[in-house]
């Protein structure tokens, strides 16, 4: 059995994550998190962390998942 693995994880800004994300659509944070200020439903923060590709969540799931840097509610965007 090989030895376990483990990375990091460095968080960049994105400055218009839905038009990064869905480059053809023209949407709004309202319509994608039902504010513009994209407020968490549990902690009321607004900062959220954007599930990498590769991971479980995304590739079996289909959606952009995000969490929630306060308080680790998930949804998708």
């Amino acid at each position: 059995m090989s030895k376990p693995k483990f990375y990091t994880a460095v968080l960049i800004e994105e400055p218009d994550v839905l038009k990064a994300l869905y480059p053809k659509h023209e949407m709004s944070m309202t319509e994608r998190m039902g504010s513009e200020d994209a407020e968490c439903p549990d902690c009321k923060g607004n900062q959220w962390w954007l599930f990498p590709d590769e991971c479980t969540a995304v590739t079996q799931g289909g959606k952009h998942y995000i969490e929630c840097l306060g308080c680790g509610y998930q949804t998708h965007l």
